[in-house]
């Protein structure tokens, strides 16, 4: 309350004129904010944040009929080789590069894989928590994957 107060008094306003001027700076100073933030010029992204949205570009290429000659988002030819898109319309997110490993792969891992979510990743966590996957079958007993599901996820899971 103070603030507005010192505004009143040094610029002879009201204090609803007062509290929109701050309001105004308000949104001003976080619009800049944002805009430093999010200047790609401001900092180099680190490689690792790179080579992610490389390959994300590479996945939405994939994803493109392949008469378009539409460029990627980040200006890079497809390589349609080295990225895997799933072609189910309900599913956009690209599937893993390479295979995970369903004993040892973090939440994060486990929701990369195609038809995996937040809840069903933490039912495989907590299966794993006391045993270890010996056979990708083993995933039928999760709730959440049934044999359908568990084919769509075979080429993308390992055990070792």
């Amino acid at each position: 309350m103070a603030l507005w107060d010192m505004l009143q008094r040094a610029l002879g306003i009201n204090r609803r004129e007062a509290i929109a001027v701050t309001a105004i700076v308000g949104l001003l100073a976080a619009g800049a904010l944002l805009r430093w933030a999010f200047s790609p010029t401001t900092y180099p992204l680190p490689s690792h944040l790179q080579r992610l949205l490389d390959s994300l570009a590479l996945a939405y290429a994939a994803s493109l009929p392949s008469d378009t000659s539409v460029p990627t988002p980040l200006g890079k030819a497809p390589d349609t080789r080295s990225s895997q898109v799933s072609s189910s319309p309900t599913n956009r997110r690209p599937s893993p590069l390479a295979p995970v490993n369903i004993n040892t792969a973090t939440k994060a891992e486990l929701m990369s894989l195609p038809g995996i979510g937040e809840v069903t990743a933490e039912r495989i966590l907590e299966y794993r928590r006391r045993k270890l996957f010996e056979s990708p079958e083993e995933l039928l007993e999760i709730k959440g994957i049934g044999p359908k599901k568990l084919e769509r996820l075979r080429p993308y899971i390992r055990l070792r």
